[in-house]
């Protein structure tokens, strides 16, 4: 991150577990640390307004273990055991609103095939309700973890073919989602397509396959500016805006994406520059943005050539 100098990770379990261990930190950090921007391990159990305050005085942001708990049950009438994959999704979503009204940054740790009951419908669904809470990225251990082939495991119901899937859209989501930075456009840009964040991120693995840019061809998505993303993400929306007959949508879906992104790489990579848009950049940064549909129907096109730059705070931008 381009604001600070020093950053570290904190992934201590009874920091994590334990919300006086966890307050006790927060307040040392700030006292002692406070330039260093600081990613936390948090279990959603301890996250609460106490804690949402005391971390809203360091730089930080929360990573949140998304997982559900296995269950053993009885199974079919031949007396067999099944194992359930039991998740809380109220927990999940008490929590995120507690984090995304105070405006502190979190993301989500996710895995599949580890647990007893998984399957690849229920990881789809995990993906599908994480994305609906706004984290401004998702995590997939297995990635790049070195162990996992020994972490995930093929059962009766998560076959080989399903992990390999799963791996797939994992690591699309990563690219497009988390390191494509698309938090703040991304569910407004999918609504008028009506498929689910999974279903777009499986396609958008499909296309990374056929466009020789998947896994296989880069294992690492730091290795990926994030310019070269947005490219990605543009070319990738514009097929999918097409598909759908919707193309004319797709100048304020294109204005929209080159904004944030254009922000986004002064806060993180000090690159300022120059854009020119169809839209007013006061229009695309609006609350009107939110419905794709209803500002093709209702903003009228203004092309602007703007500078975007480094205020004393946070980007701006201006028309020249």
């Amino acid at each position: 991150n381009g604001r600070y100098q020093e950053s570290v990770a904190v992934c201590e379990q009874e920091i994590a577990s334990k919300k006086n261990m966890l307050l006790q930190f927060l307040k040392k950090a700030a006292i002692h640390i406070p330039e260093v921007y600081i990613s936390i391990v948090v279990n959603p159990e301890v996250i609460d307004l106490e804690v949402i305050d005391a971390a809203l005085k360091i730089f930080c942001s929360f990573e949140i273990n998304l997982c559900g708990t296995s269950k053993e049950c009885a199974g079919n009438d031949s007396g067999g055991v099944q194992s359930l994959y039991l998740f809380d999704k109220k927990l999940y979503s008490k929590k995120a609103t507690l984090l995304n009204n105070a405006g502190l940054v979190f993301g989500f740790m996710m895995d599949y095939a580890v647990q007893p009951g998984d399957s690849l419908k229920l990881f789809r669904d995990r993906l599908d309700f994480a994305v609906s809470l706004y984290p401004n990225h998702i995590d997939f251990a297995q990635l790049h973890s070195k162990d996992a082939e020994k972490m995930q495991k093929c059962t009766g119901t998560f076959s080989s073919q399903d992990i390999s899937f799963a791996r797939s859209i994992a690591f699309a989501a990563t690219v497009f989602y988390s390191f494509g930075r698309a938090v703040p456009w991304f569910l407004s840009v999918l609504q008028p397509l009506k498929i689910s964040p999974a279903k777009f991120f499986a396609d958008f693995a499909e296309w990374q396959r056929c466009n020789n840019c998947d896994a296989s061809k880069c294992e690492n998505p730091y290795d990926l500016k994030h310019a070269e993303i947005e490219k990605m993400q543009v070319l990738f929306l514009e097929l999918k805006y097409e598909e759908k007959k919707i193309e004319h949508l797709f100048p304020v879906v294109y204005d929209i994406v080159r904004l944030n992104g254009a922000f986004s790489r002064v806060e993180g990579e000090g690159e300022e520059c120059e854009m020119t848009t169809s839209f007013n950049p006061d229009d695309l940064l609006s609350p009107a943005a939110y419905s794709i549909s209803s500002f093709a129907d209702n903003v009228c096109m203004e092309e602007c050539h703007i500078k975007i730059f480094a205020g004393p705070e946070y980007p701006d931008y201006k028309i020249i």
